[in-house]
C-alpha cells in the first residue's frame, strides 16, 4: 500500500482543486432567486466527492509556511493557499473573483482502524457575494475509506453539509447515507428552506455524477449539474485526475519560493523516482524539526487569526499582501522551506 498511498499532491493543492467547478459560485452570484442560490451552493460543496472518486492516495503534507497560488484568467478567480500550522495541521485557502470571495481553514480528526480511515474535517468553509454582502458557510461530511490494508479501496460519506445565509437565515441541507445504512449509498437527497424552515426548493442525485433540482409545487426536475463525460473519461486516464488536477501541479514562473509546486519531494516522485523522493521527503521533514526547534518563522506570513463577525469562530482569514508581493517579485520575507 505505501507507493499507492500517497498521490502527487500536497494539501493545499488539494483544496484549491475544490474550485475546479467555481462557475457555480459565478451563478450563485448572479441568480436572483435567494433560494436557487442556495441550491447552487449545495450542489458546489458536494462535487469534490464527484471529483476524486476512484482516488483513494493520501496527499502530501504540507511543511509549515508552504504556500500554494492558482491563477486562472479563464475562470477569473486568483487563489492562495497556505499551512498556518504543523502541530495540529492547518490549512487555509482564500480565492477572490470580481463576483464572489471563497475561503476555507481545513483542519480534521482521524479514526484508523484495521478496515477503514476515517476523516473528519472540522473547519468551515465561507462564500460571500459582492453584490449583496451575503454570506454563506458551512462544514463538510466525514468521508470513510475502507479496506486500507487488504482488498479493493473505495468510500462513501456520511453526514450533513448544511449551508447557513448569514444575512437571510435561509438554509440548505445535503445529507449523505453512509454504506452500512443502504447500498445506494451514493444516492443523496436535500432541500433549501427559508427562515422560517418552509422547504422551497428540493435537491437528488448521487455525489458521484450528478444533481437535480426542482421547485415545491413542481413536477419536474432540472439538472442542476453533471459530471462532464470528457472528464470522466480524464479520470480512467491519469488515475483518477481530471486535467483540471493535473494542470495544478504544472511548473510555473514568478510563483513563491514557498509554492508547492517547488517541493523537490513530490516533484521527484511526479517524476517516478520513488527512492530519491523518499530521500528528499527525509531530508525536508529534518528540515522543518530544525526550524520549528530555533522557533523561525513561526508566524503565517499571509494569514491571521481572525474573530468572523457573523459566525463568531475564531480561525485564520487572509490578510493580504500576496498578489503585490508577486507583482513585485518580492519574497524575501518568506522563509527557506525546501
Amino acid at each position: 500500500r505505501s507507493k499507492q498511498w500517497y498521490q502527487r499532491r500536497v494539501r493545499v493543492q488539494r483544496l484549491a482543486e475544490d474550485l475546479e467547478y467555481s462557475e457555480l459560485l459565478d451563478k450563485a452570484a448572479d441568480e436572483e432567486d435567494p433560494h436557487l442560490k442556495m441550491m447552487y451552493l449545495l450542489v458546489f460543496s458536494a462535487i469534490p466527492f464527484a471529483c476524486i472518486t476512484k482516488r483513494y492516495s493520501k496527499p502530501f503534507n504540507p511543511l509549515l509556511a508552504e504556500t500554494y497560488e492558482v491563477l486562472r484568467e479563464d475562470k477569473g478567480f486568483a487563489c492562495i493557499g497556505e499551512q498556518v500550522s504543523h502541530h495540529p495541521p492547518v490549512t487555509c485557502l482564500h480565492a477572490e473573483h470580481e463576483k464572489w470571495t471563497f475561503w476555507q481553514e481545513y483542519k480534521m480528526d482521524s479514526k484508523f482502524r484495521p478496515t477503514f480511515f476515517k476523516i473528519i474535517p472540522t473547519g468551515s468553509v465561507h462564500f460571500k457575494i459582492r453584490s449583496t454582502g451575503e454570506h454563506f458557510s458551512w462544514k463538510k461530511p466525514t468521508t470513510t475509506i475502507h479496506n486500507i490494508i487488504l482488498g479493493q479501496l473505495w468510500n462513501d460519506q456520511e453526514g450533513t453539509i448544511t449551508i447557513t445565509n448569514h444575512k437571510t437565515g435561509d438554509q440548505g441541507c445535503l445529507n449523505f447515507v453512509p454504506y452500512k445504512t443502504t447500498k445506494h449509498f451514493t444516492k443523496i437527497k436535500g432541500e433549501v428552506t427559508d427562515r422560517d424552515g418552509t422547504t422551497k426548493v428540493q435537491l437528488k442525485g448521487d455525489w458521484t455524477s450528478h444533481y437535480n433540482y426542482r421547485r415545491v409545487g413542481e413536477e419536474a426536475w432540472n439538472e442542476a449539474w453533471k459530471l462532464p463525460a470528457e472528464i470522466a473519461e480524464d479520470k480512467k486516464k491519469y488515475y483518477g485526475f481530471s486535467t483540471f488536477a493535473i494542470q495544478l501541479n504544472e511548473e510555473e514562473e514568478g510563483v513563491a519560493p514557498t509554492d508547492s509546486r517547488n517541493r523537490p519531494d513530490q516533484r521527484w516522485l511526479e517524476h517516478g523516482d520513488v527512492d530519491g523522493a523518499a530521500e528528499e521527503k527525509l531530508r525536508l521533514e529534518e528540515k522543518q524539526r530544525a526550524r520549528r526547534k530555533a522557533a523561525k518563522n513561526a508566524e503565517p506570513q499571509w494569514f491571521a487569526m481572525k474573530e468572523d463577525p457573523d459566525t463568531h469562530e475564531q480561525y485564520h482569514m487572509y490578510s493580504g499582501g500576496y498578489w503585490t508581493a508577486k507583482l513585485k517579485q518580492d519574497f524575501s520575507n518568506s522563509p527557506d522551506i525546501f
